[in-house]
C-alpha cells in the first residue's frame, strides 16, 4: 500500500511541477518576469517532492549510505520543498511576486535554518513548526484569494496540506491514529499538490488579467 501511495505522490509531483513550469513559459515576454519566477518556484518545490517519492520507492535497500541518501531526499521535500510551495502559494495569492534572488535566498535561508536547528537539536520541534507555519500560510493565501472559485481550490489544498502535516506527517501534532498508517501521508500530499499548482497558476492568470 505504501509504494502505491509513493507511486501517486511521484505522479502527482510531476504532473504539479509539468503544469506549473508549463504555464511559466506560457506568460507572454512582455509581462513581469516576477510572475514567472513564482510559478517557476512552484515547479521547483514540486519537482523536489517527486525526487523524494522516487528516492524512497527506488532506495528500498538497507544499509548506512541508502539510509543517509534516503534521509536527504526525504528532508529536501519537508524542510524545502514543502515551505517553498506554501511560499509560492501565498505570494500568488497576494499578488506581490518576489525577484528570481529573492526566492533564492529564501531557498539557501531554508537549508540553512533546518541545518543550523538540527545542529542545536531542536530539529523535532523545528519539524512541528514547518507544519503549523505551511499549513498557516496555505490557510491565510486562501483566505487573501479574491476570486470565489480559485479561494475554494486554495482552501481544499490548504485543508489537504494541513490534515497531511499535521495528522499523519513527520511534524504530527497529536498522536492520531491516522499517523500510523504510513501512506495516508504520501496519499494527502499527493491530493494537495496538484489543487496548490492549479491554485497558483490560476491565481496568478487571475490577476494578470485585472492589472
Amino acid at each position: 500500500m505504501l509504494n502505491l501511495a509513493l507511486s501517486a505522490l511521484l505522479i502527482s509531483a510531476l504532473f504539479a511541477a509539468f503544469l506549473l513550469q508549463k504555464s511559466a513559459k506560457k506568460l507572454a515576454k512582455e509581462q513581469a518576469d516576477e510572475p514567472r519566477t513564482t510559478l517557476q518556484a512552484g515547479a521547483l518545490s514540486a519537482l523536489f517532492i517527486a525526487l523524494s517519492a522516487f528516492a524512497e520507492l527506488l532506495l528500498n535497500q538497507t544499509g548506512s549510505d541508502i539510509e543517509t541518501l534516503q534521509r536527504m531526499f526525504t528532508n529536501l521535500a519537508y524542510y524545502a520543498a514543502i515551505p517553498l510551495l506554501a511560499s509560492a502559494m501565498l505570494v500568488s495569492a497576494r499578488n506581490s511576486h518576489w525577484e528570481r534572488p529573492a526566492w533564492g535566498r529564501w531557498l539557501i535561508g531554508l537549508f540553512a535554518l533546518f541545518e543550523l536547528l538540527r545542529r542545536m537539536e531542536h530539529g523535532e520541534i523545528y519539524t512541528q513548526v514547518v507544519a503549523v507555519v505551511v499549513s498557516g500560510v496555505m490557510l491565510a493565501a486562501a483566505v487573501m484569494t479574491r476570486h470565489k472559485q480559485l479561494r475554494s481550490i486554495t482552501l481544499l489544498a490548504a485543508v489537504n496540506m494541513s490534515i497531511a502535516l499535521l495528522l499523519t506527517g513527520p511534524g504530527a501534532l497529536t498522536a492520531s491514529p491516522l499517523a500510523e498508517g504510513s501512506y495516508l501521508y504520501p496519499l494527502l500530499m499527493a491530493g494537495a499538490l496538484p489543487l496548490a499548482a492549479i491554485a497558483i497558476k490560476q491565481t496568478i492568470v487571475f490577476n494578470l488579467k485585472k492589472a
